[in-house]
C-alpha cells in the first residue's frame, strides 16, 4: 500500500504570508495506514427511488477502492419504502426481512450496517466505521469456493471456516449480481433507466439468518449444491460468505461464481 499523507495545520503567522517558502518535511504528515486484520462486509440499504442513494454508492465505492476488494465486500440490500417492487425491481424477500429486523418504519434511506454493527445513517461517515471495524483482530478465518456447471446451472459451494474450537456461529450464504441495468432515482432530479446495478444482493442461499456451525481443531466444511436461477447471469454472479455472533459479523469472503 503506498503511503499517505495529509497537510499539516499552517500556524497563524504563516497564513499571512502565503508566498513565504515551507519545506516539504514541515508541511507533510505521514499517516500510517490501516493494515487490515479481517474482511468487513458493509451492507447498504438501498432503493431506486432513493434519491440520495447514488451518492452513497460512490462513497461506497471509494472506500472499497482504497482499502481494496479483498478488505472491503460491499452488499447492496434493496428493501425499505424507497425499494421498487415492480418488473424492473430489485427487492428481493431477504431484503426485506433484513429491513424489517433491524429497522423502524421511520427510518431513512441510504443507510448501512458496518458488520452487523449499528445502522449508520450518514454516509460520509462509512469509512471511518469501515476504517475501524479492519483493525479490529479476528480468529475466524473463511476459504470459500464455488464450482459452476454451465450447463445443468448447478453451482456448489464449499466454505472452510476455522476459528475458536467448539465455539458456535452462524454462516451465511449470499448471491449477489452485478452489472443489472435497472431504473434508479438521481441527486439531481429524474431517473436513468440505464443505471448500472452492481453487488446487488439477490438471494439468501442458505436462509435468511443461516446455518449454524460448530467450530472444531480443524475446518469445519459445509457444501451446498443450489440451482442457478436463469434469470440471473452467472458471469456477474458472486458468492458471499461470512461468520457473525449476536455481537456482529467475524468474518467474510466473497467469490465469483465463475473463476477466471
Amino acid at each position: 500500500m503506498q503511503k499517505k499523507y495529509i497537510i499539516a495545520a499552517l500556524a497563524a503567522g504563516a497564513l499571512l504570508t502565503a508566498c513565504d517558502h515551507i519545506d516539504e518535511a514541515d508541511r507533510l504528515i505521514y499517516v500510517e495506514p490501516t493494515v487490515a486484520q479481517r474482511t468487513v462486509l458493509v451492507e447498504d440499504y438501498t432503493g431506486q427511488k432513493c434519491v440520495n442513494c447514488p451518492n452513497a454508492t460512490t462513497v461506497l465505492n471509494e472506500i472499497v477502492e482504497t482499502y481494496g476488494e479483498e478488505n472491503v465486500i460491499p452488499v447492496a440490500i434493496h428493501c425499505g419504502p424507497f425499494g421498487l417492487t415492480n418488473a424492473q425491481g430489485l427487492v428481493t424477500t431477504a431484503g426485506t426481512t433484513y429491513w424489517n429486523a433491524f429497522f423502524t418504519a421511520t427510518q431513512g434511506q441510504p443507510v448501512a450496517k458496518v458488520n452487523r454493527g449499528q445502522k449508520i445513517d450518514d454516509y460520509n461517515t462509512w469509512a471511518s466505521a469501515v476504517s475501524e471495524e479492519l483493525k479490529r483482530p479476528t480468529d475466524v478465518s473463511i476459504t470459500l469456493k464455488a464450482d459452476y456447471d454451465s450447463l445443468s446451472r448447478q453451482m456448489t459451494v464449499t466454505t472452510d471456516v476455522l476459528g475458536k474450537v467448539g465455539e458456535e456461529q452462524k454462516l451465511q450464504l449470499w448471491l449477489l449480481e452485478n452489472g443489472i441495468v435497472a431504473i434508479q432515482s438521481l441527486p439531481s432530479g429524474g431517473a436513468d433507466r440505464q443505471y448500472v446495478h452492481n453487488h446487488v444482493l439477490r438471494e439468501a442461499l442458505n436462509g435468511e439468518w443461516g446455518e449454524v456451525i460448530t467450530l472444531g481443531e480443524s475446518a469445519t466444511t459445509v457444501s451446498h449444491t443450489y440451482t442457478l436461477d436463469a434469470k440471473y447471469n452467472a458471469e456477474n454472479c458472486d458468492i458471499v460468505a461470512f461468520t457473525y455472533t449476536d455481537s456482529g459479523v467475524t468474518q467474510a469472503k466473497k467469490a465469483s461464481l465463475i473463476s477466471e
